[in-house]
């Protein structure tokens, strides 16, 4: 492609095709981008042609397809799809996960629905019996449900006796150094020679960090949970 002058310029911008959204161009620096076709500077920007002599453009957004649609083949299947949707949106886990995925709500939800399965399966189990049916694998998965529901009870207790809060949580380390920052912040605000702000708080890291201090804490928040 040889050097284009600003009326080959302009006179391609004012022939673009109806529909055209970006303008493949190559800036003085050497980078090829697309461009609105308002937005291309005619003193320095070059249009990329193509091998037909034709500019290379984008029609539509840029980005990546819209996802299609697809409808439902027949009404019954569509009715079926709504079902299945309007269940999702009720979904306690599903609302308490989007509300606050490291909440107690989610754990609570996630142990109502292995008790609710673990009562579906037994209704199963009943009525293959009832029936002369083998209950073997019914059985085995509601011992599988129930297993798994009893370990994310014990952690859900073990928690709780731990204080409800864990001390060597990320999470909580992070609050707590926030909080002390922020003490500290508050301490030369009230006028605290540095060197005294220094040497309070080289003492308060050295204690907190004893296990003393944390099994007192957790005795502490075990009182008030009582």
């Amino acid at each position: 492609m040889g050097v284009q002058k600003r009326t080959d310029r302009e006179y391609i911008i004012a022939n673009l095709p109806d529909g055209v959204r970006r303008v493949q161009i190559t800036e003085p620096s050497g980078k090829q981008v697309y461009k609105r076709p308002e937005d291309i500077d005619l003193n320095h920007d070059q249009i990329m042609l193509s091998l037909g002599g034709t500019p290379i453009v984008m029609r539509g957004r840029p980005g990546r397809k819209p996802k299609a649609q697809l409808k439902a083949v027949t009404p019954q299947i569509a009715e079926v799809d709504e079902a299945r949707n309007d269940h999702i949106s009720h979904s306690a886990l599903l609302r308490e996960a989007r509300k606050d995925a490291e909440g107690d709500g989610v754990l609570n939800s996630i142990l109502e629905a292995m008790a609710e399965e673990s009562a579906a399966i037994e209704f199963e189990r009943d009525e293959a019996a009832r029936h002369g049916q083998d209950t073997a694998n019914l059985s085995a998965k509601r011992a599988r449900v129930l297993k798994g529901m009893a370990d994310t009870w014990l952690k859900r207790k073990h928690q709780i006796e731990g204080g409800v809060i864990d001390i060597d949580a990320p999470a909580f380390q992070a609050l707590f150094k926030f909080i002390l920052e922020t003490f500290k912040e508050a301490m030369g605000g009230a006028g605290a020679r540095p060197e005294l702000v220094e040497t309070t708080f080289a003492k308060l890291v050295a204690a907190l960090g004893e296990e003393a201090w944390k099994q007192d804490a957790r005795l502490r928040m075990k009182d008030v949970i009582k």
